[in-house]
């Protein structure tokens, strides 16, 4: 698989709810993001080629929303030896210029300090 990221990613310092804004399932936590994509972290699965609207829970002081909904795909999934945890990479589609504003918002305001890329 050709590692294609036009950026790179920064590492969230919150477990941020991520769920499918169809269903209202919950999908996983969110592990670091770009405006292009992101990774959650999740007990199930999540199959490659999964068109999902992902909404992810802002805290109420980050935005009055409330929450940030981009449209994505489902790039890959793997779950390493022995972990508890899968790892599912997204591929944003179509993202509005305000909810781009609200990614690198999110991105600087809860970056993981030490650990970005």
């Amino acid at each position: 698989m050709a590692e294609a990221r036009r950026e790179e990613r920064e590492v969230i310092n919150r477990y941020l709810r991520v769920f499918d804004g169809g269903s209202n399932k919950f999908v996983g936590y969110l592990v670091d993001i770009t405006p292009h994509g992101a990774m959650l972290q999740s007990k199930e699965a999540v199959e490659p080629e999964q068109r999902l609207t992902l909404r992810v829970e802002l805290p109420e002081e980050f935005d009055p929303s409330r929450e940030l909904v981009v449209e994505a795909q489902s790039v890959w999934d793997k779950k390493e030896e022995n972990a508890l945890f899968h790892h599912t990479g997204f591929e944003f589609h179509d993202v509005s210029p305000d909810d781009q504003d609200k990614i690198r918002r999110l991105m600087q305001v809860y970056k993981l300090e030490g650990l970005s890329h």
